[in-house]
C-alpha cells in the first residue's frame, strides 16, 4: 500500500487511470462494446476465471475478447459493479483489486427471466503503456452467488 506521504501528483494521477481502466472493463463488457473492453488489456493477456468457469485460464487479449463476448452476447443484460479499486503503483507497474458484483440475466423460452448474480474481487497486474494503463494479468475470486448458474451455459 502506498504510504501518505508519498502520494504526489503523479500517484493521484495513476491511481484516476488506473480506475478508468476497470471503469472501462465492466462499460465495455455492459454495453457489448468489444472494442473498449479489448482496449483495457495488453496483447498478452493472461486472464484466469477458473474460480468461476472451471479450466478456463486464456491467453492472449484477442483470444479473451472473443471469449467473453460469446460467453455474454446471448445474455439479455449484465451488470458489472466493480469498485473499491486499491491500486499499489511501482513505477510502470501495480497491482490492484477490485471487488465486483455481477448480475447476469437471461429470458428461457417461455419468457421467464433468469438470473445468476456473482460476488468477489478481481486481482489484476497493470502496466503502463504507450497508451496508457493496460491489464497484463487478472483473474477473479468468487466468494458468493446466487440465482441459476446455468445463465452462464446456456
Amino acid at each position: 500500500m502506498t504510504e501518505l506521504a508519498e502520494i504526489n501528483t503523479q500517484t493521484l494521477i495513476d491511481r484516476a487511470a488506473l480506475s478508468d481502466v476497470l471503469n472501462n472493463y465492466a462499460a465495455g463488457v455492459d454495453r457489448r462494446d468489444w472494442t473498449l473492453f479489448r482496449s483495457c488489456f495488453t496483447d498478452d493477456l493472461e486472464a484466469d476465471f477458473t474460480g468461476v468457469l472451471p479450466g478456463n485460464v486464456c491467453h492472449g487479449a484477442d483470444k479473451w475478447v472473443a471469449a467473453a463476448a460469446k460467453l455474454i452476447e446471448p445474455l439479455a443484460a449484465t451488470q458489472h459493479i466493480i469498485t473499491n479499486h486499491v491500486h499499489d503503483i511501482d513505477r510502470d507497474t501495480a497491482k490492484s483489486r477490485s471487488y465486483l458484483q455481477a448480475q447476469h440475466m437471461q429470458k428461457d423460452p417461455q419468457g421467464k427471466q433468469r438470473h445468476y448474480l456473482i460476488g468477489g474481487y478481481y486481482d489484476y497486474d497493470m502496466v503502463r503503456t504507450g497508451q496508457g494503463w493496460k491489464i497484463k494479468k487478472y483473474s477473479l475470486t468468487q466468494t458468493w452467488c446466487s440465482g441459476d448458474p446455468s445463465v452462464l451455459i446456456s
